[in-house]
């Protein structure tokens, strides 16, 4: 009769090893269903600092044939429709006109001493002295050595002219010679007078006298046009199309200031304004005690590079002077989110996968931003994606 063989504990302790050998292999199979993830509502603080292009409505005043400028408005100041904001001198004026004026009027100052001799006039000589102050005046605003309203001088001088002339044919002191020198004399100021030409504002505006070169390029009615490529050619400071012209004849530029765009280049996918987004929060470096709101107005893509245009309705202030700089953008966005992983590139189109069937059905998306394993997503239909949604992690 054969012996019972004991059953120990360390045939137990080989058999729970043999389960759990045979439980990591069968594992996958037994729990082979695909991951998933769910889609979320979620708030997420979004800051971004980049290079930015400036944008102005503005309209600028041009002159094909100018050689001067007399500026009358003051820089930075504001100006109403038909405001004079400057005289200009074309290229036919030169220094022999006012030369030769005042040749004409020291002949008629020597004659008037022949004619008078040792007679004493108190108030020709006052009416002469006024002429000549009058005339120093004028001459030192045409030869730009002082500042002024050239208009209200000229007036005046002529102004004076005419009241000595007036006193000499009263007193009876006129003769031919003196006749055709004043008639001389105002020949000369009517020539000077007919090469200049008043410059009026065109609407209501701030006036400025420092152009840039880019204020016919860079309009509220050309951003549709502007390309990514013009973005970058601005912010190396070439010039784009009528650069060149517009610094030979631009004279001024009248700027409405309450109203104005920020055009910015994005690299990569970390960031994506929509157009739409209405509660950007905007400062340029530089400007720490400026801030503004802005509103984004369009959006293009090309490379991995987007081309994003703010709209702002603040005053612009000191920015009037800035082309480019450096703009810090933040917003607190707020919709659907899902985790990182869950995104895929179908192609070219971002997306996530909805498990609704077997495989799962694609939906493209923008992605707003990223944070850490964290995107906020917009569908491109809307309604495609809602909250509490199954999205496949393949």
């Amino acid at each position: 009769m054969r012996k019972k063989r004991r059953v120990t504990g360390r045939f137990y302790l080989f058999l729970l090893l043999l389960l759990v050998i045979a439980f990591l292999i069968a594992r996958p199979f037994l729990f082979g269903g695909p991951r998933v993830s769910q889609i979320m509502m979620a708030n997420a603080p979004q800051e971004q600092t980049v290079d930015c292009v400036l944008i102005r409505d503005e309209h600028l005043i041009e002159s094909d044939s100018t050689a001067r400028v007399e500026y009358i408005a003051p820089e930075n100041s504001l100006v109403a429709a038909g405001d004079v904001v400057a005289n200009l001198y074309t290229t036919g004026y030169s220094e022999n006109l006012l030369n030769n004026l005042e040749a004409t009027r020291s002949k008629i100052q020597e004659y008037h001493k022949q004619l008078l001799n040792n007679i004493v006039d108190a108030d020709l000589n006052r009416l002469d002295q006024l002429v000549d102050m009058m005339a120093m005046e004028f001459k030192n605003l045409i030869t730009h050595q002082t500042t002024g309203n050239l208009k209200n001088v000229t007036a005046q001088l002529e102004t004076a002219m005419v009241k000595r002339q007036e006193y000499l044919r009263q007193n009876k002191r006129t003769d031919n010679k003196l006749t055709k020198l004043y008639e001389e004399e105002n020949a000369r100021m009517t020539n000077i007078q007919s090469w200049r030409k008043v410059v009026n504002a065109d609407r209501d505006g701030v006036v400025s006298f420092y152009l840039d070169g880019y204020e016919k390029d860079l309009t509220p009615a050309t951003i549709k046009s502007l390309t990514i490529q013009d973005i970058r050619t601005v912010l190396g400071g070439a010039p784009l199309a009528t650069t060149q012209s517009t610094r030979q004849n631009g004279i001024c530029r009248i700027v409405d200031q309450d109203k104005w765009y920020v055009a910015v280049l994005i690299e990569g996918n970390n960031w994506t304004p929509m157009v739409g987004q209405d509660n950007y929060y905007m400062m340029m470096e530089g400007f720490d005690d400026l801030a503004f709101n802005a509103a984004v107005t369009s959006v293009q893509k090309d490379s991995g590079i987007t081309l994003a245009v703010f709209e702002v309705d603040n005053p612009m202030g000191p920015l009037i002077y800035r082309r480019t700089g450096r703009a810090q953008f933040s917003i607190t966005l707020q919709g659907l989110a899902v985790r990182a992983e869950a995104l895929y590139n179908d192609n070219g189109q971002m997306g996530v996968w909805v498990y609704d069937v077997p495989g799962g059905t694609f939906v493209p998306v923008e992605v707003l931003s990223t944070n850490g394993n964290i995107a906020m997503i917009q569908p491109l239909a809307d309604g495609a994606l809602t909250v509490g949604q199954t999205v496949l992690i393949k």
